[in-house]
């Protein structure tokens, strides 16, 4: 394992530049934080491509990265700080680059199979963390973002996904009516959660090939994006609650899709 002392190291410093959007959207990488969550990455998809642990505080991941063939390092205490956005210390002990996802909207589309979230509009990045992380434990096949405004590749967002970035394949596309007229052109159900919806969501057949629709915080689907459904549903509310937190919303609807198609089964 080397060793990194110095801020000039080339991939130490290239690591570095990740911290900050632009050189991550050029360069198409991105940090994961954590020690833990690295080590679930080893068996992801989505595979580490460097691996920084400070000083020699994880030896067991640093010796399976090894063993896995990714490059790692040993950073000094000083320089350490570095790899994260803040730029103060925390507990973190290892960070690893990855790279973004690489799955086109088509690739997704032209196999009407299983269940693809479509997440319009999320602009939290927590929040959005967390919609990875649900929808990866419900077994999406995809997810799709559709005119985002949060980037899922923040620290604040990869941190909320606990490391499901690393097995959920995420597409972006920045016009709603594209992924739209996608799913259609292909045959795909469309199904839109609103409050606006006159259906409950447990009335519905949710079972796949399924593209669930979700909108943002606040404002829900848009208006065109509600009527482009094939249908709409609702989560009831009761007491003082207007709404639910979307990634909360998402696994209540998830969850009852994962029932309905053990119930088919048998």
């Amino acid at each position: 394992m080397e060793t990194v002392t110095q801020l000039k190291h080339p991939v130490f410093r290239a690591a570095c530049r990740l911290t900050e959007s632009a050189p991550r959207e050029a360069e198409r990488r991105f940090l994961l934080e954590g020690a833990s969550q690295i080590a679930k990455t080893l068996h992801a998809p989505l595979r580490p491509l460097q691996v920084f642990i400070k000083e020699q505080t994880e030896p067991d991941l640093a010796r399976t990265c090894e063993q896995a063939g990714i490059p790692t390092y040993a950073v000094s205490k000083g320089l350490f700080h570095r790899l994260l956005v803040s730029g103060y210390e925390t507990s973190t002990t290892a960070v690893a680059v990855l790279p973004y996802w690489d799955v086109r909207l088509e690739e997704v589309c032209a196999n009407p199979a299983g269940t693809v979230l479509v997440a319009e509009r999320i602009q939290d990045p927590r929040n959005l963390g967390m919609l990875i992380r649900t929808a990866d434990s419900a077994q999406v096949r995809a997810l799709v973002l559709a005119s985002p405004i949060a980037d899922p590749y923040s620290r604040a967002c990869v941190r909320s996904t606990t490391g499901s970035i690393a097995f959920l394949p995420i597409v972006i596309c920045p016009d709603t009516a594209t992924v739209l007229e996608s799913f259609r052109r292909h045959g795909w159900r469309q199904v839109g959660s609103s409050a606006h919806a006159e259906k409950l969501f447990w009335d519905e057949d949710l079972t796949a090939p399924l593209c669930l629709w979700v909108g943002n915080e606040e404002q829900g689907l848009l208006a065109e994006t509600r009527s482009a459904m094939d249908t709409l549903i609702r989560i009831p509310m009761g007491g003082g609650a207007h709404s639910l937190n979307v990634a909360v919303a998402t696994g209540i609807l998830l969850f009852e899709a994962i029932r309905q198609k053990r119930v088919s089964q048998g």
